[in-house]
């Protein structure tokens, strides 16, 4: 059954746009900002879940691609919280400098019945 009512996906992906701008942007990321880009995200989420509309396949189509979008979304806000270093276009605040310890590593993410999984790895 198609909803009738409701936001469509151009009003989901402006809100997707402003959170990852404002709590992941280029000025700068700390823990307090990516904590709230993950809860807004979440409400946002839910949000789009229970109340896009799509009237046709086109709008319907971009609706799963923004959903698809606030995945990829999450994973990047809880990949850079994990993040606790300073290193080209990462800028954290309260992390002001580069940890050479991570210089040869690489952080690898996975989702898996539904959980975000993150591991340290070497380089090879």
């Amino acid at each position: 059954m198609q909803r009738q009512n409701g936001p469509d996906w151009k009003e989901a992906n402006l809100a997707l746009q402003q959170i990852m701008n404002d709590y992941a942007g280029p000025r700068g990321r700390s823990e307090t900002l990516l904590n709230a880009g993950s809860n807004y995200l979440k409400n946002l989420k839910k949000k789009a879940v229970e109340t896009l509309t799509a009237g046709n396949a086109h709008t319907l189509m971009r609706s799963i691609e923004t959903l698809d979008l606030m995945e990829c979304a999450e994973v990047i806000l809880l990949t850079a919280a994990e993040r606790k270093e300073t290193r080209g276009k990462h800028v954290r605040l309260d992390y002001p400098f580069t940890n050479p310890l991570l210089t040869d590593k690489f952080l690898t993410i996975r989702k898996q019945t539904g959980r975000v999984h993150m591991d340290w790895r070497d380089r090879i």
